[in-house]
């Protein structure tokens, strides 16, 4: 959109002779005789980039148009018009804000290289902002997958050989001539496949591009083919337009295909085209599209099974099953099962704007002796349960564990209310668990800073980089307290 100059000056004849001139310097300019009829003319159409404006008029003067405009949008570029000799006035409007000022009689060549100058000047501040922002979101990106990439915890043995097929990957993805291959996830329901995914993804050369994913039990076979590979318009009933599939949205990246087993054989056959020739065609089409796409796919299936009973093609099987990684159920990593649930209480908790003090020693061993029938997805669903009634300070007792969809040891089972261990808040300078008034000193101090923290982020909608410019740190500062206190800027950023 063109950007406007707008000439403010309640004499016409010198209001007709600026308009004339700038546009005939094929600028797009509005003359105003006043500021009331200037302050009319913001948000009518294209931005206002440069503002030429007489101090000297009736009613509110050259100043305060400026500060308004200003207030209005700070970007705006200011020429004030003084009178002979007013130099003291000049510097007045030059600290106030003023870009340049011309004192009458003044040279039109003089107004005409300040306009262009001045909005010259506003064009590289707007590229420059929107360069930083998008430097800022990159960085914002790059910090998150950063922390989506170490989500994932493993301490037990029965997940060396996961380990060792994700460290393989990311050794390979560094050969620049060496095809990624497709990878098979396999695992029960809720064990962690999407996640282990998603460090495939994060460790790869398309760590850049798009992450897609799609459950292919979600949708009947017609509507997974369109899903996948678009339409056109009029491809079938309710076509009414054409429509991108995930491999032309998934470009450059990874299309993750969960629950692939449920996938219909004739549509295996789509798929297996795109596996062997890279190419495919939307639905209704008559034009090969490239699939610039890296397939890594997940199951709860035994697919070698499904192969024998003609329910999954043997080919397409084994062009996905480059690279098989199995993920063992929770019950058989015991060792990973606090790591974990650490990790999920410490996101939990910061999301509710609550603090995470850890788990007592009887709330570690229910979590390690209990069977997990439902994997990672169980154990993040007693979390988010614990922390949702969680009320109090002091660590996660067993009481509070509400596991196996039942009400923990700690709840009243009579019909009333949750039973809420935790450690009082003491008042200053009595003893007992908390140590006493210093202890309590540093605890209410952290808590001041952990709130002023939150408050930033939320307000600047995750944006590291603004909120630490509000608190007045560098950026590496206001990382480092994030860190502390396990505040994760991605959590509040608003999805566009």
């Amino acid at each position: 959109m063109k950007q406007r100059v707008l000439v403010v000056d309640d004499e016409e004849t010198i209001r007709k002779l600026l308009k004339a001139r700038l546009e005939r310097d094929g600028h797009d300019v509005v003359a105003c005789a006043g500021a009331a009829e200037a302050e009319r003319e913001f948000g009518t159409g294209a931005p206002i980039a440069v503002m030429v404006t007489d101090l000297k008029m009736p009613g509110k003067d050259g100043f305060e148009l400026m500060k308004w405009a200003r207030g209005k949008a700070a970007a705006i570029k200011v020429v004030v018009i003084t009178g002979h000799g007013e130099k003291e006035v000049a510097v007045r409007a030059l600290r106030e804000g003023a870009a340049d000022y011309l004192e009458k009689p003044f040279d039109m060549d003089e107004l005409s290289h300040s306009v262009r100058r001045c909005l010259k000047e506003a064009s590289l501040e707007i590229d420059n902002r929107d360069l930083v922002a998008r430097l800022e979101a990159r960085v914002e990106r790059l910090e998150g997958r950063a922390e989506d990439s170490v989500w994932y915890v493993s301490k037990s043995p029965a997940m060396s050989k996961v380990n060792e097929w994700l460290t393989v990957l990311r050794r390979e993805a560094v050969r620049a001539d060496a095809e990624e291959p497709s990878v098979m996830v396999q695992g029960e329901s809720g064990t962690g496949k999407e996640g282990i995914a998603r460090m495939i993804h994060t460790g790869s050369r398309r760590a850049k591009g798009p992450w897609v994913a799609l459950n292919c039990a979600n949708f009947s076979e017609q509507l997974l083919d369109s899903e996948l590979f678009g339409h056109e318009r009029g491809a079938f009933t309710g076509a009414t337009a054409q429509k991108r599939g995930l491999f032309e949205i998934a470009k450059g990246g990874t299309l993750f295909l969960d629950e692939i087993g449920e996938m219909d054989v004739k549509l295996q056959a789509k798929l297996l085209r795109v596996l062997q020739e890279k190419t495919f065609r939307r639905v209704g089409g008559t034009v090969d599209l490239t699939a610039d796409v890296r397939i890594v796919a997940a199951t709860n299936r035994d697919l070698q099974a499904r192969v024998r009973e003609g329910k999954f093609r043997e080919d397409v099987y084994h062009r996905l099953c480059r690279v098989v990684v199995d993920v063992p159920p929770l019950r058989e990593r015991a060792d990973d099962v606090v790591p974990m649930a650490t990790q999920f209480a410490e996101r939990a908790f910061r999301g509710r704007g609550k603090t995470f003090e850890g788990f007592a020693p009887d709330a570690e061993r229910t979590l390690q002796t209990y069977n997990w029938p439902g994997n990672v997805r169980e154990l993040l669903n007693v979390i988010e349960r614990t922390a949702l009634v969680w009320q109090g300070s002091g660590k996660v007792t067993a009481r509070l564990l509400s596991i196996g969809g039942t009400a923990g040891a700690g709840a009243d089972t009579g019909g009333g209310k949750l039973e809420l261990v935790a450690n009082p808040v003491q008042a200053p300078g009595t003893s007992g668990a908390d140590g006493g008034y210093m202890d309590l000193k540093k605890k209410w101090s952290d808590q001041f800073e952990r709130e002023d923290l939150l408050g930033a982020l939320k307000r600047h909608n995750g944006n590291v980089s603004a909120a630490a410019r509000e608190a007045r740190l560098d950026r590496s500062n206001f990382l480092r307290l994030l860190r502390r206190y396990s505040l994760r800027a991605q959590e509040y950023r608003k999805v566009a």
